[in-house]
């Protein structure tokens, strides 16, 4: 009777420390998803880059040019040679919050 406890022991052990690991797993992961509802979305015209697109709406983000890049490289599963080759047509999100661009809009209006 008491191994069959101390296996148990053992047991119960074993499977909290598996679901800690899950939890913690599933918290990290979760961190680095950007909710996308939050930001703008902008459709790629000829010549755009996203170079380009940084400049454009740098008084809407506070990253540089290559986070900027980076960003929208990363949320839209864009790799270097992907970015270099942007169709028009093409959405992409961007690191401008939606409400930065209505707040834009409004005041210039």
């Amino acid at each position: 009777m008491q191994q069959f406890l101390h296996s148990m022991k053992h047991y119960a052990i074993f499977f909290a420390v598996i679901a800690a690991l899950t939890y913690v797993l599933t918290l990290v992961l979760g961190a680095d998803k950007v909710d996308l509802d939050k930001y703008s979305t902008v459709t790629i015209t000829k010549g755009d880059t996203l170079w380009d697109l940084s400049n454009k709406y740098h008084n809407h983000h506070h990253l540089t040019t290559n986070e900027f890049v980076k960003w929208v490289e990363d949320v839209n599963d864009l790799n270097s040679d992907t970015a270099q080759s942007l169709s028009p047509g093409d959405k992409l999100y961007i690191p401008v919050l939606k409400k930065e661009l209505h707040n834009q809009v409004a005041i210039e209006q």
